[in-house]
């Protein structure tokens, strides 16, 4: 592996003896910003064809996070509406406009300080023909709740669908898949869950009819959508990261789901996912299934029959965005035809290696960000070393685990600097003298305060010494 190192070679890396209790700083959890993963949260309605396409802008414009879509006749006036949840990074709002791209109600389904996306799905759940509701559910950081709004924004139910302590998102769609003549609520958790794919009625009580959509040990996030095809309505299930972007078709009846079909939409080694939904290409009245990946990677969308034949591939956004999409099949122009609406959502991660876990180490903000499987798994507050032995900027990794060390330096007799700290617990060698390690001798977290070392309050270093293996990779940056 190749090492960078700034210019102020290493002296003597360790924790400093300085004590002070104060206060820890609190950080909010951060966002996608580098420029190939940012877009505005503009839909496009593509005509037949992909050949063209009409606007329309939805959140303000300094807004560059996404967000979520989903379609149907929410008010009864016998037209589709196009309704948008937000992506991570602001208020939670959902929005609904016509599909020329006019607001005609908004509304906050959430706490007012979550800020962690809202996934969106309409359908005919209470058995109106006229009107559908909007299920609406957290995309990530909040209790796994799903709601179910009139076009009014008024809530009518909500149940929590899966434990409430799991904190990975629910994704949400809506199809009459047992084909009683009643739509269900079809629910599957994001990153960090199973793969355990629940459907609900109206009254959001379970209909006992799930499936374990992949191996019962699989924990990437599964995608969603209910299609239209010759038999009624059917799920397609997509491995949502991480996992290589597999796609499963099934079919249900009052016993439960079957595996009907499963095809490779990608590489088969590609860490990216895959995302599906519905799509008529050609107006027979019969959906397609629309994929692509969530991040990553360029912005192509394929389609393909309930056989996994891939019929067309389409390019979505500017070649040069790594984000992810959303997608919805929409009736805009009142012809048999559908349309496919789109807007750019924040990836479900911005993986800079393909290790399963590695860690990152920012001086600018005193951080420290754990991933595996590309996603964040947590964070906390660090102190590096001083600016006269501060914490070398490389790239390197974890190699020793040391559960109990001695840190101990002699500038000259009587200097200030010196220190003799025994029985420090959780130390990573990462870098030569540099560790990562816990601290008891201070609680100022969050400001520079060590001989070089990535000083860690205890619990969290507790943590991530026996989350890190040898060989993990670090990066420290500025």
């Amino acid at each position: 592996m190749k090492h960078f190192l700034r210019s102020g070679s290493l002296v003597a890396m360790c924790a400093a003896g300085f004590l002070f209790f104060g206060s820890v700083a609190r950080a909010a959890q951060p966002l996608v910003s580098a420029p190939e993963y940012t877009r505005k949260a503009q839909v496009s309605v593509w005509q037949e064809g992909i050949g063209s396409r009409s606007t329309f802008s939805t959140f303000e414009d300094a807004y560059m996070q996404g967000g979520y879509l989903a379609s149907g006749d929410v008010n009864g006036d016998g037209k589709d509406e196009i309704v948008i949840g937000s992506g991570p990074g602001r208020k939670n709002e959902v929005r609904i406009y016509t599909t020329d791209g006019k607001l005609i109600k908004s509304f906050q389904p959430f706490v007012w300080n979550y800020q962690g996306g809202v996934r969106v799905a309409v359908g005919a759940v209470d058995g109106d023909a006229k009107k559908e509701e909007i299920v609406v559910a957290p995309a990530s950081g909040l209790e796994p709740v799903v709601m179910i709004f009139n076009d009014l924004g008024q809530k009518q139910r909500e149940a929590l669908v899966y434990g409430k302590d799991f904190r990975g998102g629910v994704r949400v769609a809506i199809g009459d898949l047992d084909r009683d003549g009643k739509s269900e609520i079809v629910t599957s958790s994001g990153p960090g869950g199973g793969p355990h794919v629940k459907l609900f009625n109206e009254k959001l009580e379970n209909k006992g009819m799930d499936v374990f959509a992949f191996d019962a040990s699989m924990q990437d996030g599964v995608s969603i959508a209910v299609i239209k095809t010759m038999w009624g309505d059917q799920l397609v299930v997509g491995t949502e990261h991480w996992s290589s972007p597999l796609i499963r078709r099934y079919s249900f009846d009052q016993q439960g789901g079957r595996l009907d079909k499963e095809f490779y939409v990608f590489g088969a080694t590609s860490t990216s996912g895959v995302s599906v939904a519905a799509y008529d290409l050609d107006g027979d009245g019969v959906d397609e299934i629309a994929a692509w990946q969530n991040g990553e990677t360029v912005p192509e969308v394929r389609v393909f029959d309930v056989y996994g034949t891939l019929y067309k591939k389409y390019l979505l956004h500017d070649p040069t965005y790594r984000g992810g999409l959303s997608l919805t099949s929409v009736q805009s122009d009142g012809d048999a035809r559908s349309e496919l609406a789109s807007v750019s959502v924040a990836p479900l991660a911005t993986s800079q290696t393909n290790a399963a876990k590695y860690i990152v180490v920012d001086i600018s903000e005193q951080r420290l960000y754990a991933y595996e499987r590309g996603r964040e798994v947590k964070t906390f507050l660090i102190s590096s070393g001083v600016t006269k032995h501060s914490t070398p900027i490389v790239d390197t990794q974890v190699s020793e685990k040391i559960p109990v060390k001695r840190y101990r330096w002699i500038y000259g007799a009587g200097n200030p600097d010196n220190y003799d700290l025994p029985n420090v617990k959780w130390n990573l060698r990462i870098y030569g003298p540099v560790y990562i390690h816990g601290a008891y001798w201070h609680n100022n977290f969050g400001h520079r305060m060590s001989h070089g070392c990535v000083n860690v309050h205890y619990t969290n270093a507790e943590w991530v010494y026996n989350w890190a293996d040898v060989g993990t990779p670090v990066s420290i940056r500025e």
